[in-house]
C-alpha cells in the first residue's frame, strides 16, 4: 500500500490490500480506483457543464453569465469540500479524486473564461473584459476561502 494511503488509515485499522492498492501507472503511482475516480468524475462534470452551456448559449458580445456562475459555483464547492474529503480520505480514497478532481475540475472551465475574455476584448468590451476577469478571479478566491470555512465549520458541528 501506499503511503500516502496508509497515512489516512487510523492506527489499529486493520487494512486489507487487494488489486487496487497496486498501481496502475507505477511511475505516477496512481491506482485503478483513483484513475477510474478522475476519469468518471471529469466526464459527469464536463457533461454537466457542456449541457448547461448548450441550454444558455453566450450570445454574441453578450455578458458571458454561465462561465462565471459555473466557475464561481466550483471555487465554493472546491473549498467546501476540501475539508469534507480530507476527513473522510481513510474510508473513501477516491472520494477526493472523483468530486474535486474529477466532477469540479471537469465543471470548472478557465480556458473558457480566457476564450471568453479575448473574445470581449476583441469586440471592444474592454471594461466588461476587466470585470468578468476581476469577478472571476476574486469571487472564485473569496469563494474559496468562504467554503473552507464552512466546511471547517461542518466538521465541527
Amino acid at each position: 500500500m501506499d503511503d500516502k494511503l496508509q497515512e489516512h488509515i487510523p492506527a489499529g485499522v486493520p487494512h486489507d490490500p487487494d488489486l487496487l492498492d497496486e498501481a496502475a501507472v507505477p511511475l505516477l503511482g496512481l491506482s485503478a480506483a483513483t484513475l477510474l475516480a478522475v476519469f468518471a468524475g471529469g466526464a459527469l462534470g464536463t457533461v454537466a457543464r457542456y449541457l448547461l452551456e448548450v441550454h444558455h448559449p453566450l450570445s454574441p458580445g453578450g455578458f458571458p453569465w454561465v462561465t462565471l456562475t459555473v466557475n464561481l459555483s466550483g471555487s465554493l464547492a472546491i473549498g467546501l469540500l476540501v475539508p469534507l474529503t480530507e476527513h473522510v480520505s481513510h474510508r473513501a480514497p477516491w472520494l477526493r479524486p472523483l468530486v474535486i478532481i474529477g466532477v469540479l475540475g471537469g465543471w470548472t472551465t478557465y480556458s473558457t473564461l480566457a476564450v471568453e475574455t479575448t473574445l470581449l476584448t476583441k469586440h471592444g468590451d474592454v471594461a466588461t473584459a476587466l470585470a468578468y476577469l476581476a469577478a472571476t478571479v476574486v469571487g472564485g478566491l473569496a469563494l474559496v476561502v468562504a467554503g473552507h470555512a464552512a466546511g471547517r465549520r461542518a466538521l465541527v458541528a
